[in-house]
């Protein structure tokens, strides 16, 4: 049974048209390994003086070995390989090393910024260019990239692969229905209003460092006015004041444009959608704890998933051609199936429930006063016979 289902798994992942990760990661984990072996801050000086040093060879070997193994083979082999640490680092690592195909769907969930990478880390920068993934450029642990708008970082560890995304969305979790599997609902229909507020959120930000750099660079007095005024942001008539001082100057010929780029992962997709290439996503889902692994295969923005009961799961939604979702979190444990259910009860009331509870409450007021001046009324009887 597990054999078929893991067979089962592979081919839903072979069915996500995507491209293949796996050269990239290779040269970088074999890089890993020329800093290991061959610096001891895992800084790979190009160049000493005149010549070469042996980090910096080994980091060359890696990417040739990689992708010209035929014309380069001889590397490995004769009295240069055995007159070369270099030559032996990468040889050996690509003696080792496991060739397959890597989908960006199989990456685990992604971080967020900032970047933390270890002095022997390589991260592999990729960049969007004419609607694909191209890369960037390969960096050590001690010059850590920045993670910047469009940009996608995968990092090669000792112990495995992570990777970055600055953009930053996640699946909402629709419905958790109890039973011997729990039925959890899930969809990501928003995708590009969390991205175009993101976009629009980090240009608000460029153009306020922007304008805080010219300020403070050449307009001191403006900026002493504009910080005479607490808990305020620079506005764009004091930029305009000092910079774009001129007859004819109107407020909707200045105006900041907060709208996001138009080249990014988004759009290509809707252009795909016109070109009639739906896209496909890989639902997949793992307990928080670690352990076996779960995916589903599926081509809309709405998935149906089965979860074991007891378990705390991180569900995530995987692009076949990038970066996917950041990762929301599922409970299926009692308690915390319990106290979701009481607060989907309360959100779900509708009005006619508050007016029925309050005319049940009124109604209830109205039955005690009765019954006090009933008493009432009864005592002052008793006392006049």
């Amino acid at each position: 049974m597990e054999i078929s289902w893991f067979l089962f798994v592979t081919w839903c992942l072979t069915m996500v048209t995507g491209f293949d990760l796996g050269p990239f990661v290779r040269i970088a984990q074999c890089r890993s390994q020329c800093l290991r072996k061959h610096t001891s801050d895992g800084n790979c000086d190009w160049y000493s003086g005149h010549q070469q040093t042996t980090c910096s060879m080994c980091w060359q070997y890696c990417e040739a070995l990689e992708n010209r193994w035929e014309k380069t083979r001889t590397i490995c082999e004769g009295d240069q390989y055995l007159h070369c640490p270099a030559c032996q680092t990468a040889c050996n690592y690509r003696k080792i090393r496991v060739e397959e195909k890597y989908l960006p769907s199989m990456l685990p969930a992604p971080k967020k910024a900032p970047i933390d990478l270890d002095k022997f880390d390589v991260a592999v920068v990729m960049r969007k260019l004419y609607k694909q993934w191209r890369v960037s450029g390969y960096y050590s642990g001690e010059r850590t990239p920045n993670l910047r708008p469009d940009t996608w970082i995968i990092v090669a560890m000792e112990d495995g692969v992570k990777h970055y995304s600055w953009q930053e969305w996640v699946p909402k979790l629709e419905s958790l229905k109890e039973g011997p599997l729990y039925e959890a609902s899930v969809s990501w229909k928003d995708v590009q209003t969390q991205l175009q507020k993101q976009k629009a959120l980090e240009q608000v930000r460029f153009n306020n460092r922007v304008k805080q750099f010219f300020l403070e660079k050449y307009g001191e007095k403006v900026l002493a006015e504009w910080r005479s005024q607490e808990d305020s942001q620079i506005s764009d008539e004091i930029f305009r004041r000092f910079f774009f001082r001129r007859k004819d100057d109107r407020s909707d010929d200045f105006e900041a444009d907060n709208t996001p780029s138009t080249s990014n992962t988004y759009n290509d997709r809707i252009d795909k959608d016109h070109l009639g290439n739906k896209e496909s996503y890989v639902v997949s889902w793992e307990p928080e704890t670690g352990g076996l692994m779960g995916n589903q295969v599926t081509d809309s923005n709405t998935a149906q998933i089965s979860l074991l009961p007891g378990t705390k799961y991180l569900v995530r939604i995987a692009s076949n051609d990038g970066p996917g979702s950041f990762p929301i979190e599922v409970d299926t444990r009692p308690n915390s199936v319990q106290a979701k259910r009481i607060e989907r009860t309360l959100e779900d009331l509708y009005p006619w429930d508050v007016y029925a509870a309050c005319g049940c409450a009124v109604l209830l007021l109205i039955v005690l006063l009765l019954a006090k001046v009933c008493r009432k009324g009864k005592s002052i009887e008793a006392e006049e016979v």
